[in-house]
Formats: C-alpha cells, sequence, structure tokens
C-alpha cells in the first residue's frame, strides 16, 4: 500500500496554475501524508518560467506560512527544483529536485527540450546537423553529469526529451545508441543521486500515455540499485494524484522491493515495501 505524497508540485511563484493552498487542500482531500513544494528555481534566463529574487523569498514565506497552520493535518516540504543552469542556493530549501530542462546552443540560445516543436525541430536542423539522436546523447550527457556532480535529493522527470518524442518524431526511442545515452547517464546519475521519481506530470497535461521515465529505463534503473519515488509535477490542485494509479502499478512490475515518499515528520524519505 503506498502513501500517498508527492514532491514534485509548482505554484504561481513559478509556472503553477493553483495556489500553494490550493494545493495543500487538495492533497489532504487525496489523502495525502505529506507533500513537497519544488518551485522552478532562479536562473538568469526565461525568466517568467522559473523564481525570481523577489518570487523566491514570497514563495518560502508562503510555504513556511503553510507548514505552520497545516501542522498536524500533512506534512508539507518546501523544496526546489533546480535546472543544471540555476543560479539559486540549495541552502534556502529543505530539498532539492535535479532537472535538465535546456540545452545551451552555440548561438548563446538556451533550448528547452519539453518547448514547443516550433523551437525544437529549427534547433536540431541548425545546431545537431538535422540528428535527431545527436540531440538527445546532448541531453543525457548534461543530464548525467549534472545529477552526478550537484547531488540532488531526487533526480526530475529523467527522459524529458520524450516530451516531443512520443511517435518518434525526432529519434528512435528503441535504438540501441539512444538506450545507451540513456543508461550510461543512469550510471552516472546514481554517483550523485539514487532517488528517481516517477513523474505524472506528462500525462495530466498533455496527455502522455505513461510516466516519466520509460518502462525500459525504470527496469535498467533497478537493476544498477537504484530507489523510486512517485510524484505529479503538479500545475493544477485538481491534478495532484492524476496518474498514481498506473504509477505504482509500474513500481510494482519493476520489481522494486521499496519505494520512497517524502517523510511525514523531520526526516526526508519514509520508505514503504511494495506489495
Amino acid at each position: 500500500m503506498f502513501s500517498l505524497s508527492s514532491p514534485h508540485n509548482h505554484t504561481p511563484w513559478c509556472d503553477g496554475k493553483s495556489t500553494a493552498e490550493e494545493m495543500v487542500q487538495s492533497a489532504i482531500r487525496h489523502g495525502f501524508v505529506s507533500l513537497g513544494f519544488s518551485g522552478h528555481a532562479k536562473q538568469d534566463f526565461d525568466v517568467f518560467y522559473a523564481m525570481d529574487d523577489s518570487r523566491e523569498a514570497a514563495y518560502i514565506t508562503e510555504i513556511r506560512r503553510l507548514q505552520s497552520q497545516y501542522a498536524g493535518q500533512i506534512r508539507i516540504w518546501l523544496g526546489m527544483e533546480r535546472d543544471r543552469y540555476s543560479t539559486a542556493d540549495r541552502n534556502n530549501f529543505e530539498y532539492v529536485l535535479g532537472s535538465v530542462h535546456y540545452l545551451p546552443l552555440p548561438d548563446g540560445a538556451m533550448l528547452p527540450v519539453d518547448g514547443p516543436m516550433d523551437m525544437i525541430i529549427p534547433a536540431i536542423r541548425d545546431h545537431f546537423g538535422g540528428d535527431g539522436l545527436a540531440y538527445a546523447q546532448a541531453y543525457y550527457k548534461r543530464l548525467g553529469e549534472y545529477i552526478k556532480d550537484y547531488r540532488p535529493d531526487i533526480i526530475g522527470h529523467f527522459d524529458l526529451v520524450m516530451r516531443n518524442n512520443r511517435n518518434g518524431e525526432l529519434f528512435d526511442p528503441e535504438s540501441p545508441a539512444y538506450l545507451m545515452a540513456a543508461t550510461d547517464a543512469m550510471d552516472q546519475a546514481i554517483m550523485g543521486c539514487d532517488v528517481l521519481e516517477i513523474n505524472t506530470g506528462g500525462m495530466a497535461r498533455s496527455g502522455a500515455p505513461g510516466p516519466y521515465p520509460t518502462r525500459g529505463l525504470l527496469d535498467y534503473w533497478r537493476q544498477i540499485g537504484g530507489q523510486v519515488i512517485m510524484a505529479g509535477d503538479c500545475h493544477q490542485a485538481r491534478q495532484i494524484a492524476h496518474g498514481y494509479e498506473l504509477a505504482a502499478s509500474m513500481v510494482r512490475d519493476a520489481g522494486f522491493k521499496k519505494a520512497a515518499f517524502l517523510g511525514r515528520h523531520d526526516v526526508l524519505f519514509e520508505w514503504v515495501e511494495v506489495v
């Protein structure tokens, strides 16, 4: 039996749609035992997507207020989702979810790998010789290096590069070269963090057929000793537990013996037996 929880949630202090308190109230209605907020951390570009100094301060103040107000009903955690290219200080937060959303291009632009296809396709043409596989390999190289070096508490949406590749539009996700890039990144990442989220956010917001990562990568993560935590990557309160039944089935089917959830007290992770 999984304890309902999520370490990955956004509010209007970055790109979320529901207030933090609306998220908390929805989590309580759904029977969550804990809830983590992971605002997109400060960065020097794409500034409307992430927090800046003033929004970060307001975010921290609000989450601290909610921690006090809802003490005894649900444990609330103050976290951030920190991109490789973020400038934020982890010491201001109780935990860090590490992600890569961007690839730096030779012309100085930052390409969001989960951005619109009318940005992705020209970038692949102009900067990766029209080779979508090279684009995916560049993403995984940066992700593996970042997680190994920065050592976050949780790894976010590992194969985010699949966001625009559900039907193989950009590269073949079953090709040996693609799988080698992804699993090599996992081999690196586990040296910095062994807790990988099973992220259902794409299911809620864009109709993805399943969570990040794909089942094959999830199997590999277990084989190398990795652990998992379910995460909603929620931007609207009504979607707080969207896709969790499928995510729980994936945990079981992949053969994990236990799964993490955010702690109900002062320890970041608790663990539940997978049955």
